[in-house]
């Protein structure tokens, strides 16, 4: 496939140019003009970068890129100047989608966890600069929150840092990925039983308490994987172009 087909078709597939963002969504370093593997990670790292020249690829999908509106002009210097090398000197295109990633209704990180934990009634929720990045939606039968937890913590392979200050039945679930902590005020003003985030935030905690809601996290890298997963699958099976996703362990 051409690089720019490829870009042509994530920005239709995700949205991207619809939805306000920090992130540069799209193209964000131009490597060769034919594509026939794509490799996917998290997060755009030196790491990340040599294995996706180790493996072959010629472009790299992730979620938390490079180049971002709030970084203006800089020098292309240190950390930055030895990521951008590696990918220059492979050819490697580099794209990223941060917000679109995030809500998109079938492939995103929230939504993609709602309908794999067996919720129903899906629908968006969470809004944030204009966009509702979230999703919530209920359970068949009420379920216990340790029961749930259990079940998040085998989907996320993460560790759950629990905040029980609200109901022990739980009937529905709101989800928003990455670092969102503060955001459980928006779930309990839709009367959400159970918020689940990425990364914690101590503020957070006595937002959670006082609101007398439960919260728990399992690590921003942790739930942010579910999106990128989801669209190197769709790839692969739509294109019919080889993927690999690159896991980098992060434990936040």
């Amino acid at each position: 496939m051409k690089r720019n087909e490829l870009d042509h078709y994530l920005k239709k597939l995700l949205n991207s140019d619809s939805i306000p963002d920090e992130s540069l969504n799209g193209l964000q370093v131009e490597g060769k003009d034919e594509i026939e593997k794509i490799a996917f990670c998290v997060s755009a790292c030196e790491e990340c970068f040599k294995k996706a020249v180790k493996k072959g690829a010629d472009a790299l999908i992730v979620h938390h890129g490079l180049l971002w509106k709030r970084n203006g002009v800089e020098p292309i210097k240190d950390i930055f100047k030895k990521r951008l090398a590696i990918l220059i000197a492979s050819q490697i295109s580099l794209f990223a989608f941060h917000l679109p990633l995030d809500c998109h209704p079938q492939l995103g990180n929230n939504a993609r966890a709602a309908l794999d934990i067996g919720l129903g009634n899906i629908k968006p929720f969470c809004e944030y600069h204009g966009t509702l990045i979230g999703f919530k939606g209920n359970f068949l039968e009420p379920a216990l929150l340790k029961n749930i937890i259990k079940t998040l913590e085998e989907y996320y392979h993460h560790k759950a840092i629990l905040l029980p200050f609200g109901k022990e039945e739980i009937k529905n679930v709101g989800i928003v990925s990455g670092g969102a902590a503060e955001e459980v005020i928006q779930a309990a003003e839709e009367n959400i039983d159970l918020y689940v985030t990425g990364e914690p935030k101590e503020s957070a905690y006595y937002i959670a308490k006082e609101l007398k809601m439960n919260m728990a996290c399992f690590g921003h890298y942790a739930t942010e994987t579910v999106g990128v997963k989801a669209l190197k699958n769709h790839i692969e099976s739509v294109l019919n172009i080889a993927t690999e996703f690159i896991e980098i362990k992060n434990p936040f």
